[in-house]
């Protein structure tokens, strides 16, 4: 068994979750793709374009560049594409220099390029090109920054944390204190500094949604699983009855990569950033876990030990993409795993759902559904197995004496299979959001980001809700109106849980120079526009707006994020230190405010309460 495709699969687990480090490093898979003598996986990242620009014959300002981001987004490989691209031989590069130079034509005259591919691996001692010592080299890119016209420009490649402290440390190297200034305010700020050139590219801007696409791509399109298909065996490797055939048919199908791309979008929409190396191990992880082999996850040898033992089916992407085949340490020590589990499916659910689990194959009204959501999403063994623990269950829905009867502990495979199943056009119908934590997700997916970044405009119902679980926020009490927003004040301060002195009503519809509105911009961002040119800002992440949503439909502040309790406050505070400074207090020799209250449709009235001065 040593076919391309046998190769290409053993290939791709060295992306995944093992013990080794293989998946660590671009440079230690590609001499793996070497070894197993398959086509190393290949994409055009989304920055790669501008990165080449930045070094082309015809830019009009040679800089030296910053690609930074965190661990795994790509820096190394990118350092490598720019060397080919510069004309560098692709075979010198694969050598373990962590500096490397070449004379190129960039902004229209010869310079050299000097390419750290990994700066905090720099040792300090070292020859690097006509620079003896890392802190000489040092003070070359400080010059770099600073020179109108460089002879030298440099490429550095650091994790973000690790650039700015490389300069912080850096304190006797001339020029220092200026270059980390310029970094910082790249890095921190994200706008051009006032003095200084710099190309700077963060790599961890880039959607993690568009990471999965390329990443997929890649993966489904590579010519091993036609080879696979080729070689396969009647009751072993990608059999019809094999879990990483199985796996792989599931990963390439259209419906289960919208929903997946669904849960990537709202990850960036959370602002938890996957770099590339996670997305691949996630991938590897879903098409070869199984929680009884080596490392957890299959190789080809393993196919026809496990069908024979029938317990092939344990391999199943579902429970795969939640790091269900891994040891809980191990999952927990992944955050890749850790954010998708943040989404709680397969813990939560519907009475709908539970019931077509259960009587769904008996039902006759429930019984379409099952076939459609359960039998479409299992192997024949495996739902042999939920069958015989469905039937023992309705028979003995006692617990055993280990615990809960194991049908119940089934539910969250099924469930999350379920997730990915359900159509577009029947998650209304089904409530697919409530089978997450989030229930408003899809919502805002539909109704928030898509408007948005389609230069459209949010539904004022939906705006509305926004501003009717602010005003609840905002005043402590349960307020109904949603036409205006409310700032009020408590006598212990803005943070107080009952504010009922009113400070200010803000128009939601423009008026008066005011107006509530929801912007399309990294984050959908709500905008109090409180005078002219005077506008106060909300990010809206998942969570925010999803605590927004469920405190305007009744919950307690409190029952759902104590954090974003406290961030909705302080953009309070924000609002009235705002108010503050565009329409002073006029003093006056009577003391009078306005105190809030409800009727009895919880519209709020205010009366105003004069106290004179003796």
């Amino acid at each position: 068994m040593d076919g391309l495709g046998s190769r290409w699969v053993r290939f791709i687990k060295q992306y995944g979750p093992i013990s080794r480090n293989d998946n660590m490093y671009d440079e230690q898979i590609r001499r793996s793709a070497r070894r197993y003598e398959v086509e190393p996986l290949d994409f055009v990242h989304p920055l790669e374009a501008d990165l080449f620009a930045a070094v082309s014959r015809d830019v009009s300002l040679a800089r030296s560049i910053i690609l930074t981001g965190t661990a795994g987004d790509g820096k190394s490989r990118l350092c490598g594409r720019l060397w080919t691209e510069l004309g560098g031989d692709a075979g010198e590069w694969t050598a373990n220099e962590i500096y490397q130079e070449i004379s190129a034509v960039v902004g229209g005259r010869s310079r050299t390029v000097g390419i750290i591919r990994d700066l905090t691996a720099l040792p300090t001692n070292g020859t690097y090109g006509i620079w003896v010592g890392k802190s000489a080299l040092l003070e070359a890119i400080n010059r770099s920054f600073f020179e109108p016209d460089p002879n030298y420009i440099f490429v550095i490649a650091a994790n973000d944390g690790q650039l700015l402290d490389t300069w912080r440390r850096a304190v006797d190297v001339p020029l220092s204190n200026e270059g980390y200034a310029l970094l910082e305010t790249r890095l921190v700020e994200a706008k051009p500094a006032s003095q200084g050139e710099v190309a700077f590219f963060n790599l961890s801007t880039v959607s993690c949604a568009t990471i999965l696409d390329l990443t997929l791509d890649a993966i489904v399109a590579h010519p091993g699983w036609q080879a696979a298909y080729a070689e396969a065996e009647a009751d072993g490797f990608f059999s019809e009855a094999c879990p990483i055939r199985r796996n792989f048919e599931i990963l390439s199908s259209s419906q289960f990569r919208a929903r997946l791309r669904q849960l990537f979008e709202l990850m960036d929409l959370n602002e938890l950033h996957t770099p590339i190396r996670r997305v691949l191990l996630l991938i590897s992880n879903m098409l070869l876990g199984h929680p009884l082999t080596k490392d957890r996850l299959m190789s080809p040898a393993d196919v026809r030990p496990l069908l024979r033992s029938g317990k092939a089916h344990a391999g199943d992407i579902f429970q795969n993409l939640f790091g269900a085949n891994l040891s809980h340490a191990r999952r927990e020590s992944l955050e890749i795993f850790e954010f998708l589990n943040r989404f709680g499916i397969g813990d939560e659910t519907t009475n709908r759902i539970d019931n077509i689990l259960v009587f769904g194959p008996s039902d006759e009204t429930l019984r379409p559904y099952y076939v459609n959501l359960v039998e479409s999403a299992f192997s024949p063994q495996a739902l042999d197995e939920l069958y015989a623990l469905r039937n023992d269950y309705l028979e003995r829905p006692d617990a055993t004496q280990e615990g809960e009867h194991p049908f119940l502990a089934s539910l969250q495979a099924q469930r999350r299979a379920i997730f990915f199943q359900i159509q577009d056009d029947q998650a209304e119908e089904l409530r697919l959001w409530d089978l997450t934590v989030f229930r408003h997700a899809g919502e805002f997916l539909r109704e928030v980001v898509t408007p948005l970044r389609n230069n459209g405009r949010v539904a004022g119902a939906i705006l509305g809700r926004l501003v009717n679980g602010l005003n609840r926020i905002f005043t402590g009490m349960l307020v109904t109106t949603n036409r205006e927003l409310l700032i009020a004040a408590g006598l212990s301060g803005s943070a107080a849980g009952l504010s009922q002195i009113l400070v200010e009503r803000i128009s939601v519809t423009p008026r008066r120079h005011e107006r509530v509105e929801l912007r399309a911009g990294a984050l959908p961002t709500l905008i109090v526009e409180i005078d002219s040119g005077v506008e106060v800002r909300l990010d809206l992440n998942l969570v925010r707006y999803e605590f927004l949503m469920r405190v305007a439909g009744g919950a307690l502040p409190g029952s759902f994020s104590k954090e974003c309790h406290e961030d909705i406050l302080a953009f309070k505070s924000t609002i009235l230190s705002a108010l503050a400074r565009s329409r002073p207090t006029v003093e006056a020799t009577d003391l009078s405010f306005r105190l809030l209250s409800l009727n009895s449709a919880g519209e709020p009235v205010d009366d105003v309460i004069e106290v004179s001065c003796a």
